[in-house]
């Protein structure tokens, strides 16, 4: 049975959904937070810029409103109409942007014909009063319903901006009343008898205001490009290029380069996280160095705690054969290069299959194998590593035994305070390591338990055994021959045998893992 391939990392980070830099975020950041900021502001001065100048300029027409109110009416109560004429026609004369009106209540201009004439006389009950001869003044007519309301009870004034030839004006309509000192030449049957027109050019002050809007707002977006890249550069400095440094550390290390370090020249949060990354680092790095040396369950049992505890495991045993004599006929330094480059192969294999190197003795591996499909996957390192007889010539003739037994040992610490080996023991180490002995050159012994587990399992294509095993010749593949099925799920096994083990008062049953080109149609154990 295949194993599921472990995905590449490479290929799950090349999926992660692409996003924004942190550079781009933070330059995103930093201008948006400024345009709102910085833009509230300015908003705010303008209109408080805009609004207080238009409460000035209201002002300024209700005075001058209330001047001429004032003007009129004590011109009026002498009888001194003309002179009113005469003012309202010199001001208009005046470059000053100003323009001074007055209408009847019913929007006529008060002095365009000898109506208000006609009728003083008559309520005078003489001829106070010369008709006029000269023209009448050219006023426009009113701007409805601006003056509707002004001429109406409750009396008030009434500001509004009117346009005419391309220009703005501030205009207010304030009304004339009829007071009782007024009656006797104007009647007592209206409230109000006209509205004075007041109109003030702010064509100038709007093309200014204009202007210094444009100014301010070229001037705003310069500023907040200004500090953007000012606030981004600091930022970066600070930030961004020291993030980035962990980040190409942290990248480095995934990809089995412990050697970068960050340079750690502050002492603030982010000097902080730089230098805690620099001593996990330092950590992962003796942790892996460990590894060579320490098997993963003993430094799994330092972080889990180191109690002794009853599990069920896989032992796979592997041993040089005929190490002795050869150590004896060739130097040291040959001696250790080649057992090195055996023992490199062979635990590239077991790791290969989620087996864990439990210890070296000597030329010995000891090799364990837990979780789901435990006896399976030893068995596939075991059928590589005898495949490795076929390639006896790359380690000038050494060629492996293999044992293989499966069962409950007890994993826990073994020694005392000053020197203890995380380790298993129980019959299963026992069993695998004899099988281990009794295995050939290029032979993989299989114990029982090992063999009914797969055979559950339905992972096992079994060859009965014509002769005896030692009988048999030793079942040493050809190079490229593989102890797996043609189907790749099952095992091919011959047996089973019964051998004498030390310890073991009754002959057991065991199974020599084979290379035979066995089909769907071979027995099943």
């Amino acid at each position: 049975m295949a194993l599921p391939e472990r995905p590449d990392e490479g290929s799950v980070r090349s999926k992660t959904p692409k996003s924004i830099s942190l550079t781009g975020r933070i330059n995103l950041i930093v201008i948006v937070s400024l345009a709102i900021g910085l833009g509230l502001v300015a908003a705010l001065f303008a209109t408080s810029l805009v609004n207080a100048r238009q409460r000035l300029t209201k002002e300024a027409l209700v005075r001058e409103a209330d001047m001429l109110y004032t003007s009129i009416e004590n011109f009026m109560m002498v009888g001194e109409a003309p002179i009113v004429i005469k003012f309202f026609t010199e001001v208009r004369r005046l470059d000053t942007g100003f323009i001074l009106g007055l209408f009847r209540r019913n929007g006529e201009s008060a002095f365009s014909d000898n109506a208000t004439i006609a009728m003083v006389n008559g309520n005078l009950g003489q001829s106070r009063f010369t008709p006029r001869t000269e023209p009448a003044l050219a006023i426009m007519p009113p701007e409805r319903p601006y003056f509707d309301a002004a001429s109406m009870a409750p009396t008030q004034s009434i500001f509004f901006r009117w346009k005419d030839g391309g220009r703005t004006y501030d205009r207010v309509y304030r009304p004339l009343l009829n007071l009782p000192k007024c009656t006797a030449c104007h009647g007592a049957d209206h409230t109000i008898r006209g509205v004075i027109d007041l109109r003030t050019d702010v064509t100038p002050f709007l093309m200014a205001q204009q202007a210094t809007i444009g100014a301010s707002t070229a001037g705003f977006i310069f500023m907040v490009i200004a500090l953007a890249l000012v606030i981004g550069r600091f930022m970066r400095s600070v930030v961004v290029r020291p993030v980035q440094a962990i980040g190409r550390v942290c990248t480095a290390v995934t990809e089995g380069d412990f050697s970068g370090r960050v340079d750690v020249t502050r002492s603030d949060e982010v000097g902080q996280l730089a230098a805690t990354v620099n001593d996990m680092v330092q950590g992962l790095y003796e942790r892996f160095e460990l590894t060579k040396y320490v098997s993963a369950d003993t430094i799994s049992s330092i972080t889990d705690g180191q109690q002794p505890k009853r599990v069920t495991r896989t032992l796979l045993f592997s041993d040089v054969r005929g190490f002795t004599a050869y150590t004896e006929q060739h130097g040291a330094d040959a001696v250790v290069s080649v057992l090195n480059r055996l023992i490199e192969e062979q635990v590239r294999i077991i790791h290969g299959h989620g087996g864990d190197i439990d210890k070296f003795v000597g030329d010995e591996i000891v090799a364990v194998f837990s979780g789901d499909g435990a006896p399976m996957r030893a068995c596939l390192a075991a059928g590589e590593i005898r495949d490795l007889a076929g390639r006896a010539s790359e380690f000038d003739g050494l060629v492996v035994g293999v044992g293989i037994a499966t069962g409950t040992v007890i994993q826990g610490m073994i020694g005392f305070s000053r020197r203890a080996d995380f380790t298993v023991i129980g019959d299963p180490v026992n069993v695998a390591s004899r099988l281990c002995s009794v295995a050939r050159a290029g032979e993989a012994m299989v114990c029982d338990c090992t063999f009914n587990e797969m055979r559950t399992l339905g992972q096992t294509l079994l060859v009965p055994a014509i002769t005896s095993l030692r009988d048999s010749p030793p079942t040493r593949p050809a190079p490229g021959n593989s102890a797996m099925s043609e189907t790749g799920s099952r095992m091919t096994f011959m047996g089973p045998y019964r051998v004498k083990l030390k310890g073991k008062a009754e002959e057991q049953r065991v199974y020599l893992l084979t290379g035979a080109d066995v089909g769907q149609g071979g027995p099943r154990g």
